[in-house]
């Protein structure tokens, strides 16, 4: 708990281990994944699957002076899971929902045949589960699929979810293998989620080798500040804009990592849209935005300027709280502000906060636990 609330961390991440795949794949596919030292190459049959080897920070995650200053005791861990629920216990984190760190980008790419990415993403959802079997009240996963082939896909959703618990999809805004998240090949997976209650969590990653909103044209500073927030705004408006959630009315989507500014100015764009376009154009009964209200949920980061700003335009139920720990926005934050930053914003309700940092989390990855005290 952190000043009286308790809390949920929407959108926390892990470290995976550089010999996650040499232990955790099945021998058929032994080899044809690797982890380069630092975690900062990440290849699959020879091929990169994302370009940060060409970062000027070398792409490294746990090497550089700031991640040693900021978490030491999770770095000579190697950030497992015993120092995971260690620095929640300094944040005052109830509970976390565990997003990857390598598997942002480690199954996606067009190239990787549908059987070797589906071995990839039962080592990977293996191991989280092994991950979370520290304390699993307090740690919940989520999912990597194999979304090179849908039906492949759907078996491990149902494996991943019934067998695992795991309780979300992690999932890429950017098209892969010529598929928008409008996709009808994905209508499948979608009504496979919703039957079983896992949220689709959009979540980008900067440094990946699928298109990418601006990759084409940004520096590497404006590339990282651009690309998640626009992918975000893509992504909404295929669910909402484009008739995902009026076909799929039970799934639950989470809009992660981007900051939540945005989201007043693009969904009034799109009602704004919605009306002047003419009955040929629409793609949706209801306007956009009735479908984000009835089954979205975006984060926001203890501190952000302008979370007051999508209460009042959006509304307090639609907000999560999420503290990246222990990526780099975590940084300077960690331990005091990640939570705390928003849990003592006395310029929130404290019934605003209390939605944000437990009511709205717990409903959208259905999360029932005993509180840690």
């Amino acid at each position: 708990m952190r000043d009286g609330f308790r809390v949920i961390d929407a959108d926390r991440h892990i470290m995976e281990p550089e010999d996650l795949y040499d232990r955790y794949l099945e021998p058929q596919f032994k080899g044809r994944v690797y982890i380069g030292p630092g975690r900062k190459q990440r290849m699959v049959d020879g091929r990169p699957v994302s370009d940060n080897v060409n970062a000027p920070s070398g792409g490294g995650m746990t090497l550089g002076s700031a991640y040693q200053a900021c978490y030491p005791e999770a770095v000579a861990a190697d950030f497992d899971a015993a120092s995971n629920v260690h620095d929640m216990d300094r944040e005052g984190v109830d509970v976390a929902v565990l997003f990857p760190t390598l598997g942002l980008y480690i199954m996606w790419a067009d190239f990787i045949e549908p059987a070797l990415s589906a071995g990839i993403c039962r080592a990977y959802n293996n191991w989280l589960a092994d991950y979370c079997s520290y304390d699993t009240e307090r740690l919940k996963g989520v999912m990597l699929l194999p979304l090179q082939d849908p039906r492949l896909a759907c078996d491990e959703l149902r494996r991943a979810s019934r067998e695992l618990g795991l309780v979300g999809i992690f999932w890429r805004p950017n098209i892969l293998c010529g598929r928008t998240l409008a996709s009808p090949d994905y209508y499948p997976v979608y009504e496979l989620a919703s039957e079983l209650g896992v949220t689709v969590c959009i979540h980008e990653g900067a440094r990946t080798v699928l298109p990418q909103a601006g990759n084409d044209r940004y520096s590497e500073f404006t590339r990282h500040a651009a690309c998640h927030p626009l992918e975000q705004m893509l992504a909404v408006g295929n669910f909402c804009g484009d008739g995902v959630l009026e076909r799929f009315p039970e799934l639950k989507v989470a809009h992660l990592e981007a900051g939540c500014g945005w989201l007043p100015f693009w969904l009034d764009r799109l009602d704004e849209h919605w009306e002047r376009a003419s009955d040929r154009v629409k793609t949706t009964r209801e306007l956009p935005s009735t479908y984000f209200k009835r089954q979205c949920m975006i984060s926001t980061e203890a501190g952000e300027e302008f979370v007051e700003d999508v209460v009042k335009h959006v509304g307090d139920d639609y907000l999560v709280m999420a503290t990246d720990y222990p990526h780099p926005d975590a940084i300077g934050k960690f331990p005091d502000l990640t939570v705390g930053a928003l849990s003592g914003n006395e310029e929130l309700p404290a019934e605003t906060r209390r939605k944000i940092l437990w009511d709205n989390p717990a409903k959208l990855y259905g999360i029932k636990v005993a509180v840690h005290a």
